[in-house]
Order: structure tokens, then sequence, then C-alpha cells
């Protein structure tokens, strides 16, 4: 044991022969051997990393691009925020920042069926503000879809505290709703709420105004309130106040009798939730207007193609024609503490007015003195005549729209109209309103005009029907529609030929809209109104149906078509089925005099024409409802013995648009 221990000692003290470089060699295959399993490591990790923080890099710079748009949205600059939201996007599709820049974007710039569906994906997303749902409602409205703008006031009021413009959009579904009870509820619980901003009171004002009648006191209220704002120049709303008596799209208040506070949905119509977007405009502000006003602050021309309020008649020339203005009230009648003429000039000499309400100021001018009417065209010409293009174009479409198509042609000469769109239009309006159609088909045939091709086509189709050649506008028609590639474009064309009573071209381009966008309820929506009107009750049964299939949870479409086929003969149990749909939204919406018609009609099938008669009984004919509702009711009251009232009913409905099963009710009562 000791000879081995020495051994190992001896071994251990021999100097180590070993050359320097093959220690170098060793360290230096030591380090690579590391380096490679360090840099496997590496890779793996990496490979398997990267995805997740390449995508928290992009989502990262979708949110920054969004919130840049957000600020240019605000800005009013829409190209520039377009193309910020678009790259959000296109970063990262699935980034819910970007979603929302798109539906903001597009509710700002009037694009109501797009930014519904965007919003839908915000809030399927569960990324919905507060301020996202104010948008979210008022396109849901704008576009005709109250089930969805319910769901989001619901929300809204659920807050500890709602604010006074959730109180006004609260109203505003309710009235869709046709519930005036609880929409003056809300109204006026918005007009009481002392946080309420200007624009906020104004929205609040003008709901009152349209769900009650000109002879109650809250109308008289509402009115003074709107009055009010409308006196106060630095109030940020008092323009918009302005505007509003200045369209007069109120009656002022009447005397009121006793202590009348009852509701009456024959009043004044309720004001379209239009959004009067202007630059820089907040959201609160935004949705305040959208409550209120029903045309946009600065409105653009569309070709009326001869169909304007007031066309010119052919038989006359442009320098001779007669305006229709009726003499109008006396300035300052029972209730309207601020005359017309007031309203003028509080409108011209406005800090914030711009052409658009000086112009309509010389409108309610033309309105108070008709007899004046050459005069104040002349000082419009004189004072507007000469602005830039904005201008020209305000002065053009109001011109337009007061009956002196002549004088547009003077001040907006052919060269200087093909320049600009929002200048085209009015003069093409101009031409249509003299008859000019040979003028129009040259000048669209032509290579020289700033408008998109659909608008060229069926501009023409028009021209060409006006023209008497049925071919050729045929023709148009399909070339428009055939160009027409987006959503957007096919519902203009499909109005404007529903409006020109192609009713066969507004259902194919309905219908092509469908296809590229099947959610497009504005699509079905008029796809039915079409069918409607053609007198097609089967056709338009099938449309509801659809409707219902796709958005079930909207109770307006169910009893739209509970009806429709209860009018084609249904019985049974789709008749009582529609009864017990029918009875449940009548009980929510006790106004709904659509409900009540489904009502009645349900019964009546089932044999049991004294519960149709207890349908109408309670409630109060305005003549302000549907006739094929009236119809309804007439046979209801003829089946119980009330046959002299249903044949008045019946004579007065001779004259109104029923379809054929509405009129074959009537028909026994008529002589």
């Amino acid at each position: 044991m000791q000879k081995q221990s020495s051994r190992a000692v001896a071994k251990n003290n021999e100097p180590d022969l070993t050359p320097p470089e093959e220690i170098r060699a060793r360290r230096i295959r030591l380090f690579i051997f590391l380096g490679v399993l360090a840099i496997g490591a590496l890779s793996v990790a990496l490979y398997f990393a990267a995805p997740p923080i390449g995508g928290a890099i992009k989502g990262w710079q979708s949110r920054r691009l969004s919130r840049q748009a957000f600020a240019l949205i605000e800005q009013g600059k829409w190209s520039e925020a377009n193309a910020k939201a678009r790259d959000a996007y296109l970063l990262r599709p699935t980034e819910a920042e970007s979603w929302r820049a798109i539906a903001r974007l597009a509710f700002r710039t009037n694009q109501w069926a797009p930014a519904l569906e965007w919003w839908k994906k915000v809030d399927d997303a569960d990324r919905l503000t507060v301020e996202d749902r104010r948008d979210y409602i008022a396109a849901a409205l704008a576009a005709g879809e109250v089930t969805p703008a319910a769901k989001q006031v619901q929300f809204l009021m659920s807050q500890r505290a709602p604010s006074a413009i959730d109180l006004v959009w609260a109203g505003q579904v309710a009235s869709r709703q046709s519930d005036p009870v609880v929409a003056l509820d809300y109204a006026q619980s918005a007009l009481g709420d002392k946080r309420a901003k200007p624009y906020e009171i104004l929205a609040a004002a003008a709901l009152v105004l349209s769900v009650t009648g000109s002879d109650s006191r809250p109308y008289a209220s509402a009115w003074k309130q709107i009055e009010d704002v409308a006196r106060d120049p630095k109030s940020p709303a008092s323009l918009g106040a302005l505007v509003l008596l200045a369209n007069e799209q109120a009656v002022p208040p009447q005397s009121a009798i006793g202590g009348n506070t009852s509701l009456s949905l024959e009043s004044t119509p309720a004001l379209s939730p239009t959004p009067a977007i202007q630059e820089g405009a907040s959201a609160e502000t935004t949705a305040a207007k959208a409550a209120v006003l029903s045309e946009r602050s600065n409105p653009q021309p569309t070709l009326s193609a001869g169909a304007s309020s007031q066309p010119t008649p052919a038989t006359q020339s442009g320098d001779t024609v007669t305006l229709n203005l009726a003499a109008t009230s006396p300035s300052n009648p029972a209730g309207r503490t601020i005359s017309l003429r007031e309203v003028a000039d509080a409108l011209e000499n406005h800090p914030d007015a711009q052409s658009y309400h000086k112009l309509l100021a010389l409108e309610v001018r033309t309105r108070q003195d008709p007899i004046l009417i050459d005069q104040f065209v002349a000082d419009a010409i004189q004072r507007f005549g000469n602005g830039d293009d904005e201008t020209l174009a305000a002065l053009a479409a109001w011109l337009n729209k007061i009956g002196r198509a002549a004088k547009t042609l003077e001040v907006l000469p052919e060269t200087h109209a093909v320049q600009r769109q929002d200048l085209f239009l009015p003069y093409l309006d101009a031409l249509g309103a003299l008859q000019r159609w040979n003028a129009i088909k040259e000048l669209l045939s032509s290579e020289r005009f700033p408008i998109d091709p659909v608008l060229q086509h069926m501009y023409l189709a028009v021209a060409q029907t006006r023209l008497g050649s049925a071919t050729g506008a045929t023709n148009e028609w399909q070339r428009s529609l055939e160009v027409a590639n987006t959503p957007e474009k096919l519902l203009v064309l499909a109005g404007y030929a529903e409006q020109n009573h192609a009713n066969d071209v507004a259902d194919r381009t309905y219908s092509e809209a469908i296809r590229l966008a099947p959610k497009n309820r504005g699509a079905y929506d008029g796809r039915l109104h079409v069918a409607l009107a053609s007198d097609h009750t089967a056709e338009a049964q099938t449309i509801a149906a659809e409707i219902v299939k796709a958005w079930p949870d909207d109770a307006e479409a169910r009893n739209q078509n509970d009806y429709l086929r209860l009018l084609l003969g249904a019985s049974g149990d789709a008749a009582e089925a529609a009864e017990r749909q029918a009875r449940i939204l009548v009980a929510q919406e006790p106004f709904n005099w659509s409900a009540r018609a489904t009502l009645g009609l349900a019964r009546l099938r089932l044999g049991r024409n004294a519960d149709a008669l207890a349908v109408f009984r309670k409630v109060r004919v305005t003549g302000t409802e549907p006739p094929g509702v009236l119809a309804v009711r007439a046979a209801i009251l003829a089946l119980n013995g009330y046959e002299e009232g249903a044949r008045g009913d019946a004579r007065n409905l001779g004259a109104e648009h029923l379809l054929p099963e509405e009129r074959a009710l009537i028909t026994p009562l008529l002589p």
C-alpha cells in the first residue's frame, strides 16, 4: 500500500508535458461544443417564442396606429384616418382596437351598415367603451335596427348614474319601439339632469316634441327650452337649435287646453337620428346631434332628376318660374316667443354661421315674404356667387331647392361644374328640373364628368326613361348594376331605382347587395319595401321570413312576418302563435299599431271577433296610422256590428295604397 501511494505521489509530481497548443485546441473545442449547445437551445426557444413575440409587436404597432386614427377622426381628417385604420387592421386583423377605429370612422362618415357590422365585432370581443356604445346605438338606429340599439341602451341604463345623453338614447329607442310614454319619461329625466350639456338639452327637447302633442304642457316646455338654446349665441348648441327652428321641423305649441299632458303620435314626426357630423365634434356632441338633427349642417346636393321638391314646370323658362310658397302663418303664433324673422337674423349673425346657414336664413325669409323671392335670390347670388367651391355648391343646392334652377346654371357654368362632384351634381339637378334630358344624356355620354360610373349610368337611365327610350334605360340600369361592386354603391343604386319607380331594378340590386354582404339589414329592408310597394304580398312575406331568420331577436320583424302570413290566410296553429307573439308586443308597446293589427287579425282568423274588437277599443285613431292597420280595424268593426263606422273608414281608405289582401278586407264595405 505504501508503494502504491508513493507511485501515485510521484506521478502527480511529474510535470505536465502537454504542449500549450494542444491545451488551447482542447479549450477551443470545448467552447465550440458549448456554443453549439447554446445556439441549439436558443434556436429551439426562439422557434416556440417568436410567434408570440412577433404577434405582441404587431399588436402594439396596430394599437399605436389605431390611436393615431382616433386622433385624426376627432380632427375630421377622414382620408388620413382611413389610411391609419386600414394599416392598423392589415398589420394585425385580429386586433380589436383596429376594429374600433374602423367602426368609429364608418360611423362618423355616415356609413351606417359598415359601422354597425364593425361595432358588432367589437362587442363580441367585449371591447366596447361607453362612447363606443353610444355610437353603436346611433348607427343601429340610423340603419333601422332597434334590437341591437336596445341592447346597448340596457347596458348604459345599468350604470349607477346614466348621463343625460344616455337617457336621450334610451328615449330614442323607446320612441322607435312605439312607446312614447317611456320616451317622454327619459327625455324629461335628461332635461332635469343638471349635468346635461347644451346639445343634450337640445336632443332631449326635440325628443319631447316628437312624442307629445303641440297642445300639451311638456311640448310647450320643450319648445321654450329649444328657443332658449337658440337665443344664446355662446351656446355650442345654438346653431343647431336655430337650424331646427328655421327648417320648421316641429310646429310651435298651441294654446294648451287645461292641464293637457296627453301623448300624441300625430303631432310631429320623430326627428331622424342622422348625425350632423362636423370636424372636431366630440363623441357626446355627435351623439346629441344624432338624436336631434334631421339633416347635416352642410348637406351634399343630390341629383333629383326632375323630381325635386319644387320642380320647374317644363312649360316655363327658368327665369319665369313661379315659386309655390304659400304665405306663412303669423310670424309669432301662440306659443312662439322667437319669430322666424328673428331666427333668420340670428342665423345670419351667428359667429359660427357658414354659407349654408346664411342661405337657410334667406330661405326662411322667402317663406315669410314670398313676394320678395327675386330680391332674395339676387341677394344670395351677389353675396355667395363669387365664393369658393364649397360656397358655390351650397348656393347651387339652395337655388335648386327654392325652384330657381335656371339661376343655378347662370352661377355655375358647365366648365366649372365638371371640375368637382359636389358642383356637378347640383348642375345635373338643375338640368333635370328644367327638363333638359338631352343635355344630361349628352353630358354623361362624354368623358367630362367627375362622378362615379355607377352614378353616371343610373342618371343616364333616368334620362333615357324621360326621353321615352325604354331599351336605353334598361341598358343603363344594367350597366350601373355591373359597375356597382360594393354594398354601399349597390344600396345607393337600389334606392335611386326605387325612387324612380324602377322596382325590378331595385329588387335585383338589393339582392346583389345581400349576396355581397349577407348581414346587410338595409338591403333586406329595401327588398321588403319594394315587394310591398309592388303589391307582391307573398314575396314580401318570404323576405320577412328571411329577415326573422337572420335577426331572430327583432320583435318588429317577427310581427311583420306574422301579419303578412295572416293576410295570406294563415289560421289554426300559425294564427295562435301569431296571436301570442302580438299580445306580448302590444303589452310591451301599447302604441304599436302594427302589433295591434296583427293581434286583431289573428283573433279574426281564429273566429274570435269580439276579442279582435277589444284590441282597438282603448286606443284613439290619430290619422297617422298605416292604411293597412285601419283596413284591419274597419273589417273588425264591421264583423262586430259597427257597420256605419266601418264603412266610413273604408271610404277614407279608398285612395290609400293597400296590399291586395288588405283591400279585400274592406271591399264588402265599399259602395
